[in-house]
């Protein structure tokens, strides 16, 4: 009889060690988080998909249960520790499904490792200039205090925000538990996600196929078609009454499109 493994541990990078969790067996998905977040946004849904599939959800850097970084980090360097991650763990080539800047990292790491990304999955992704970096990080500057610590979040400001049409209390906690944990990194990170271009990037995916998927109540969804028309072989889903996270928020709704395309 097969008993599943299930591990959680750490693995070195040269800007310091990366937490993950191990479920399953088969083929290899790595799972990447949103912004201020961890690996607990995919808990409602890593069991199923390592039914299938090895699922590895990573901290990134500065997150979560990983070693914050000694120096700034931009999205290129968030790609070579992830990068850097896969290949001490043996993942020399896997299916790639990121959420928010997870989505970013997901599609920084397919621009710079090709041979490393078979199919791409990109939820909630942000698509933004570099030119509006300044008035996005002026809009985001109320969401920290004078330290540059992320303030406490509310369920009103959750549902403003789209990050869940419908927040409930243990999903504003365990928001608000991870930006603490993270601290000056959630202000850190977003600072790099302002500033990175993606469209510059999308060129130079060759994913065997992606898919882009956003919860139609996400404020981010006009991505969507950005996004499809510039990365070879994309197609495009939405999911009703979603917001920005929605393997949390509707679980079986998210597999219901995941599933399919990473079976197919």
């Amino acid at each position: 009889m097969f008993v599943r493994r299930d591990l959680t541990d750490t693995v070195p990078t040269p800007a310091g060690n990366m937490h993950f969790v191990k479920k399953g067996s088969g083929y290899p998905v790595v799972l990447l988080h949103p912004l201020g977040t961890s690996i607990w946004t995919w808990e409602s849904v890593i069991d199923s998909i390592s039914e299938s599939y090895t699922c590895y959800a990573f901290d990134m850097l500065g997150h979560g249960d990983s070693d914050k970084p000694a120096r700034h980090f931009n999205l290129p360097d968030y790609a070579q520790a992830l990068d850097h991650a896969c290949q001490v763990l043996n993942i020399h080539r896997a299916h790639l499904v990121g959420n928010s800047v997870g989505a970013v990292l997901a599609t920084e790491t397919a621009a710079s490792f090709p041979e490393r990304v078979d199919k791409l999955v990109l939820v909630g992704c942000p698509v933004w200039s570099p030119f509006t970096a300044k008035e996005r990080l002026k809009e985001a500057a109320s969401q920290y205090d004078d330290k540059g610590m992320p303030k406490a979040r509310t369920l009103k400001s959750l549902k403003e925000a789209t990050t869940f049409a419908n927040p409930k209390q243990e999903w504003l906690d365990a928001n608000n538990a991870s930006r603490a944990k993270a601290g000056l990194w959630v202000g850190n990170l977003m600072e790099s996600l302002a500033h990175y271009d993606i469209m510059a990037r999308l060129p130079l995916v060759k994913a065997s196929s992606t898919m882009v998927l956003y919860g139609d109540v996400d404020r981010l969804r006009d991505g969507a078609e950005l996004l499809h028309n510039n990365i070879v072989n994309a197609r495009t889903a939405f999911l009703p009454g979603i917001g920005h996270i929605p393997q949390v928020e509707d679980p079986e709704a998210f597999l219901g499109e995941l599933m399919p395309f990473l079976n197919a």
